[in-house]
């Protein structure tokens, strides 16, 4: 380009600062952004936040920190999404206790937190079994008008189960239905895995109707839902049962996958169906 005398602006060097970082080349970026101020090229609230979010994917937080300092120094730089990187970096990193440092600096700032900022929050606290957090964090959100979308949904959802309050992911749920949040098949699967794991076959049960009756509109059991069920009723010897939704998931093409079909290796010939057995061996 400069032998051709264009000359690169600030616009060129984000696009190679933010491609470096994602190439895990970060030293190389930081280079890069000390090439621009050498050139007398400012950079800007973009460049700073790529080479932020480049430290951030390598877990260098002390160094995407002091980015983040800079930017502050240097007046009104940082925006929401600069927030929104440190934030996820120090949740990916489990320093959650950081992360409260960073959301009241935002007030402080005059920054809005976003529905990103928010999820990304209660994914974090939920992940450090600090589930009291993430819930405040959710009644926080809806009480500033910030309307949570499917996947702020899903990870408080998945926090739910994973610290076995079953009977709240299923409110939660219930609660998504009723404000009308396009629910998908990963959402449904999230809690049927835990009640399946939980033994709770018949609330299991239930989903997987509501499921089937759904159905026309997208979004109806797949083969991980399948899958899932019939393991948790043969580890609750519900087989009679299990045989059924054997026979519906292969009619609606689905394939027993090798966790399942372990399971029922281990049945007796008497109670499953050689016919079905040879049907889900040739499904495979």
């Amino acid at each position: 380009m400069v032998s051709k005398r264009i000359l690169p602006n600030v616009v060129t060097f984000n696009v190679l600062v933010d491609t470096l970082c994602k190439e895990d080349m970060v030293v190389e970026a930081k280079s890069v952004v000390q090439k621009m101020i050498q050139r007398h090229i400012e950079p800007d609230t973009i460049t700073y936040n790529s080479l932020m979010d480049g430290y951030c994917l390598r877990g260098e937080m002390d160094e995407a920190r002091q980015v983040f300092d800079l930017m502050i120094s240097k007046g009104s730089m940082v925006d929401v999404r600069s927030c929104n990187i440190l934030i996820n970096g120090y949740c990916k990193g489990k320093k959650v206790d950081k992360v409260y440092k960073v959301f009241k600096e935002m007030h402080r700032l005059e920054l809005v937190p976003n529905t990103i900022t928010y999820t990304t929050l209660i994914d974090g606290f939920c992940k450090a079994g600090r589930l009291q957090e993430a819930e405040k964090l959710f009644s926080e959100m809806l009480g500033c008008g910030q309307l949570p979308n499917v996947q702020t949904y899903a990870v408080l959802l998945d926090g739910l189960c994973n610290n076995q309050q079953l009977s709240s992911a299923i409110e939660l749920l219930k609660e998504m239905e009723v404000s009308k949040v396009e629910l998908d098949i990963v959402v449904y699967n999230l809690v049927i895995e835990a009640l399946c794991k939980a033994g709770k076959i018949e609330s299991a049960r239930d989903l997987s109707v509501l499921l089937r009756e759904m159905g026309g509109q997208g979004c109806s059991p797949d083969g991980w839902t399948y899958n899932t069920i019939i393991r948790g009723l043969l580890n609750n010897s519900e087989i009679s049962w299990a045989m059924k939704l054997i026979q519906e998931m292969l009619e609606r093409g689905f394939s027993a996958d090798g966790s399942t079909m372990e399971l029922i290796d281990l049945l007796s010939k008497d109670i499953v169906d050689p016919a079905l057995l040879q049907l889900l061996k040739d499904s495979r």
